[in-house]
Parts: structure tokens; sequence; C-alpha cells
């Protein structure tokens, strides 16, 4: 009697598939990891830009309660303007302007304006690299 052998085409096939699909699963998980990474490096410089942010406003509203104090002991009249500005990081700012409001005992402070603001002038790219043509 003859022994049936194996086929040897079936084999090759699902050998192939399984290469195939092994190679697509590690394409997949290594995608899948490099955007993990990016994200947690997103994530980290949005989180200390949120603390330098309030770190900045932090400090100006030290420098408001200060000035505050001051204009109680000095008796400055309502409307009085103060504008404080701090770094939050490089290339941002962030202006604040208080008006100071209320009499004798009752002086408070109202804030007119609290800005996140660019700290270097903006200059537009007007190059264009368009091609000429042979030269």
């Amino acid at each position: 009697m003859k022994k049936k052998g194996i086929p040897v085409m079936n084999v090759g096939i699902s050998l192939l598939i399984l290469i195939f699909m092994t190679l697509a699963l590690l394409t997949f998980s290594v995608l899948s990891l490099e955007n993990a990474v990016a994200d947690r490096r997103l994530s980290q410089k949005a989180a200390d830009h949120t603390t330098a942010y309030y770190d900045a406003a932090n400090r100006i509203q030290e420098q408001i309660a200060d000035r505050m104090q001051e204009a109680q002991e000095q008796n400055l009249a309502a409307g009085t303007r103060f504008s404080f500005q701090e770094e939050v990081s490089d290339g941002q700012i962030v202006i604040a302007s208080v008006v100071v409001t209320g009499d004798g005992e009752e002086r408070d402070f109202d804030v007119v304006q609290w800005q996140l603001q660019s700290s270097e002038d903006w200059e537009a790219d007007r190059s264009l690299d368009v091609y000429q043509g042979e030269q």
C-alpha cells in the first residue's frame, strides 16, 4: 500500500498566510505604539503649558493684591487703571488690566483685560518655491 503524503501546496499557502498575518499584526502594533508615544508627548507639552500659564496667572494675582493694598493705603481714586504682564513661555505673555472701583473700605477692582498673546512680532512667509522652468 502506498501512503498518502501531506500535500505540500496546502502547507505552503497556510504558512504564507500565517507569516503575512504575523507581519501585519506586528506592523499595526508598532504603529499603535508610535501613536501612543506621540500622544504622550503632546499631552506632556499641553500639561507643561497649562502649568506655566497658571503660574503666570498666580503671579499676576499676587501683583494685583499688592497693588490693591497700595491703593487702599494711598486712597487712590476709583477708575485708576493698572496693567500687568507675565511671561508664560517662550513667545507668550499674559496681559492683565484692572480698574479700581469703589471708595473707602469698599475698594475693589474689575478686570477689564485678561489676554494670552504672543510677545514676538509675526512676519508672513511670502516666499514661494514655484517651478520656473529650465534654467
